[in-house]
């Protein structure tokens, strides 16, 4: 059986959002408490028992906000250089680059999109019945609410660097951390140039043409242990 050399590719903008919501569903892990978890989930994929080995993890995600902008509830202004959000952001960034093989790709957020969103969704935290006006406006938390930019230059970086690490024969395993249907040319290379192509689509339902140009759905996220309740 021919070895095979692995390369993990992490959309962070899916992974962090559906990781963190089983691991820390309250934000209270350490940063680097939080990256070495992560890491040790990605790991998973390469099937070391098997003759498996790792080439590289590359994780996609943009700087934290740094500018100021009015919150839309309270019109207090908000300076993001400072706020505890973009701190511990940088501090995961960082602790993820002390980790074994990981290389941060890093995008850029549009400061022209100021689309506001909940940072964590509950019964009274949900945009749906907000417009719906099943929820009063003054049960929302001013805290929960954040600025959600869109991110540039974070999906063609990933297709890139696929493109890349299987045209130079780096690794001929590819496994994506996603759900996005844009990396279906990415896929498709990936498979004509004989490389396998497993998705990591976190329990998700994979629509579009990504689900045709796979050679396996694979994730580890209902393993993933739960914090314990404290009394």
């Amino acid at each position: 059986m021919m070895n095979r050399t692995v390369a993990i590719f992490v959309d962070a903008g899916f992974f962090n959002r559906l990781f963190t919501s089983v691991v820390d569903p309250d934000m209270t892990s350490e940063p680097s408490r939080l990256a070495k978890e992560m890491w040790h989930y990605w790991i998973k994929h390469v099937d070391r028992k098997n003759g498996e080995q790792l080439y590289r993890i590359y994780f996609y995600d943009c700087p934290p906000l740094n500018h100021k902008v009015h919150h839309p509830i309270t019109n207090k202004l908000i300076d993001f250089s400072k706020s505890d959000i973009t701190k511990y952001k940088t501090e995961l960034h960082e602790a993820l680059l002390r980790q074994p093989y990981v290389a941060c790709r890093m995008g850029q957020l549009s400061n022209s999109d100021q689309e506001w969103g909940f940072i964590r969704k509950d019964k009274v935290h949900s945009f749906k019945k907000l417009i719906r006006g099943d929820v009063d406006p003054k049960d929302i938390n001013p805290d929960n609410v954040s600025l959600r930019p869109r991110q540039k230059g974070v999906d063609m970086k990933l297709g890139v660097d696929i493109t890349s690490v299987v045209l130079k024969k780096l690794a001929n395993k590819i496994v994506l951390i996603s759900g996005d249907s844009d990396f279906v040319p990415a896929a498709k290379l990936a498979r004509i140039e004989g490389a396998h192509f497993i998705l990591d689509a976190m329990g998700r339902k994979v629509n579009g043409d990504l689900a045709e140009h796979i050679d396996g759905l694979k994730t580890f996220v209902h393993s993933l242990a739960k914090p314990k309740k404290q009394d």
